[in-house]
């Protein structure tokens, strides 16, 4: 009797995560070794200050101290000077930062649920398009490939794509959540970020952990959206393989090159 061998078998499945597994390991013990200034602050204690409200453009001078510079060190020097003359007012203005930030947090994150019950959506969609008996397994295609993603995601995708932003000198920097200052290191320069694999260390950050969720909705789209052009043409199988070649490598290296401060997004300065 012929039967129909699928491809790729679990058991090869079994050893190639075993090999990505290894390779982020040593990643992960690559980039913990690396020297990072800035701490991360998981209990959003110091995210957000008074350095977060001025800054902007529309920000007028306030006495004897120029706020209207968005140069970072230029508005520590102001900050260090006015606390010395204006202690509460520095005071009120680093609860108004944190406020500020706060708010971003609570935006970005709204908005990463409603992004997420995309998926939803392109179940219905593709189960429609497809024949009665194949609607389960549409379903679980669709609602699996969230879970199977992320974990690449998880391991070494976010690492990958955002683990340098802050080193980055590009508007791409998340500036407005905190800056998430810790996610400061890269594995190749502009090319591989390197912070943050398992979501441990310096990742570990409340600003990080806001831009994770939020990043993690659009990566997962472009997972799940390529379920309609396999519409039964695909073993359960070879579809894990290739949710976890997105989630951990596909869409974060390129994300990296574009979002993460990476070579496309220098492009208009070092051209």
């Amino acid at each position: 009797m012929h039967t129909e061998a699928t491809f790729p078998s679990f058991k090869r499945l079994s050893r190639l995560l075993t090999g990505m597994i290894t390779i982020v390991a040593l990643l992960t013990m690559i980039g913990a070794g690396s020297a990072r200034s800035q701490a991360p602050d998981p209990s959003d204690t110091s995210t957000g200050s008074s350095s977060d409200v001025f800054g902007m453009p529309t920000n007028k001078t306030v006495g004897p101290y120029d706020f209207t510079t968005t140069d970072a060190k230029q508005i520590n020097t102001e900050l260090d000077k006015a606390k010395q003359t204006e202690p509460f007012a520095v005071g009120l203005a680093d609860a108004v930062g944190h406020i500020k930030v706060a708010t971003n947090f609570g935006w970005t994150l709204n908005t990463g649920f409603l992004v997420l019950f995309m998926q939803a959506g392109f179940a219905l969609l593709t189960t429609g398009l497809v024949r009665k008996k194949n609607a389960a397994h549409l379903m679980m295609l669709n609602f699996a490939a969230y879970v199977i993603a992320f974990i690449g995601y998880y391991a070494c995708g976010f690492a990958f794509q955002f683990g340098g932003v802050a080193a980055a000198t590009s508007p791409s920097a998340p500036g407005n959540l905190g800056g998430t200052a810790s996610l400061n290191h890269y594995l190749v320069n502009g090319w591989l970020g390197g912070t943050g694999f398992f979501l441990s260390g310096h990742a570990y950050d409340v600003g990080a952990n806001a831009l994770i969720l939020f990043e993690v909705v659009f990566m997962e789209t472009a997972g799940y959206i390529i379920v309609g052009a396999i519409c039964e043409r695909i073993t359960f199988s070879a579809f894990v393989l290739c949710e976890l070649f997105i989630g951990a490598f596909l869409y974060p290296i390129f994300g990296c090159w574009t979002w993460g401060g990476g070579w496309l997004a220098r492009i208009g300065t070092t051209m």
